[in-house]
Order: C-alpha cells, then structure tokens, then sequence
C-alpha cells in the first residue's frame, strides 16, 4: 500500500472517532443546506493532521478553505459529505479525502462509518474493507444511476426519458463509491466543489470506470457508452 494512502486510511478512521450522538445542527445558508459541530472539527483535526505530515501541501476543504484552488500538491476534504442525511439519522454520509501530487490525484479514501464501509484507491487499484472492487458492466437499460448536486432536476427530467432507474441517495461520497463497488452504474456531480467529485472520482477511475469533468458537470460512469449519455443528457 501507498504510504500517501496508508496516512489517509488512518486519518479517516480517527477522524471519525470524533463522532458522537450528541451533535449540534445549524442552518448553513438561506436555501436549506446544512453544518453540524462535527464538520467543522472533523475538518480542524484532518488539517491539522495533514500540516504535521505534509507542512508544504496546500488544502482545500469545505468548510475552512472552500475558497482555494487545486495546486501542484494537495489535499481535498469533506469532513461529512451528506450532512443532511446525518442531521437525520440516514447511514448515507461519508468523510472523504484526496491526495494530490504533481498535479495528479494519487490517493483517495471514502469513509461510510455507518455502513462500515471503507473505500480507498491509489496506483495498485480500488478496494473495499481490503477486497479489490470494479464498476459493473451493466448498460442504460438495467444499470442504476444518481445526479446529484444543486441544479441536478433538469437532467433528473432528461435522463427519465432515457432511463427510470435514477436513484437519488443525497450524497456525492455514497454514489462514487458505490459506481467503484459496482451497486451503480454512474453518477453526475453537478457543481463545482471539488471535494465533492475528486476523491470519489479517483476511486472508480481505479475501479476500471472512466470519468468526465467539465463545469459543474463531474460524472463517473461504468464505460464509456453510460458516461456519453450522462454527459449528453444529465
């Protein structure tokens, strides 16, 4: 295993054990997203975490460093992706964290501690709780897929056309890793943040998947054919 990936496995898993019961929930903004006392302490910890170990790395986070950009050697964080599902007790959230170096994601870890799943990927491929996973090789027709992200009704009303099988779980980290474990078959970001898609990103690419990134439209899809009907209609 990467050791950039070793220290990511480790600071996910710590970082989680930050979390309680007893959380603290307040209004984000005036449309209705969420924050809870554990995103942003499980956000201080990881980067603090990371300045220890990587005192030359920038990073860019959610709710500390949202307004920073990519750099040559980074980390992106999500302290907990799918605030809102939390905030009401819904498993489906997530940590999620990238490394990048050179310019190139190398390492990536998804954390759903309520389902206990761990997703991770570097160079050697993509894995869950240690098993080495792939996309599915399922087509339009049977494959289930998710859009997700402000903005996402209108191609939610494309694609329904195409294919019913949409599934909406809220929750970028849980679709990406999902398409890398193959209960999906591909899934469209759509927004801008970029530890909302990179981290989840990487993992399927590692999963055999191919990806497609353009603005506020981050899609990941089992092959080549499922991503060009997202790109074209989600």
């Amino acid at each position: 295993m990467d050791k950039d990936l070793e220290f990511l496995i480790n600071l996910v898993k710590n970082a989680s054990q930050l979390i309680n019961d007893q959380f603290i929930v307040k209004a984000k903004d005036d449309k209705g997203d969420l924050v809870t006392n554990f995103d942003y302490e499980i956000e201080k910890y990881i980067i603090e975490k990371i300045k220890e170990n990587y005192p030359d790395f920038s990073i860019v986070s959610e709710e500390y460093n949202s307004e920073e950009g990519l750099t040559d050697n980074c980390f992106t964080i999500d302290p907990i992706d799918g605030t809102i599902n939390f905030a009401n007790n819904i498993p489906l959230w997530g940590i999620q964290v990238a490394c990048i170096k050179d310019r190139k994601t190398c390492a990536a870890v998804i954390y759903l501690p309520k389902l206990n799943e761990l997703y991770y990927a570097d160079q050697s491929g993509a894995f869950l709780n240690g098993d080495k996973i792939f996309v599915n090789n399922l087509d339009i027709n049977r494959g289930l897929y998710t859009i997700d992200g402000p903005g996402k009704s209108v191609g939610q009303l494309k694609m329904k056309d195409i294919s019913p099988h949409c599934r909406d779980l809220y929750c970028a980290a849980v679709n990406f890793a999902w398409v890398a474990s193959g209960r999906l078959s591909a899934t469209n970001f759509v927004w801008d943040t970029l530890w909302d898609y990179i981290p989840g990103q990487f993992i399927v690419e590692k999963a055999g998947g191919v990806i497609y990134n353009d603005t506020k439209k981050h899609i990941a899809a089992n092959n080549n054919k499922f991503l060009e009907i997202m790109k074209n209609n989600s």
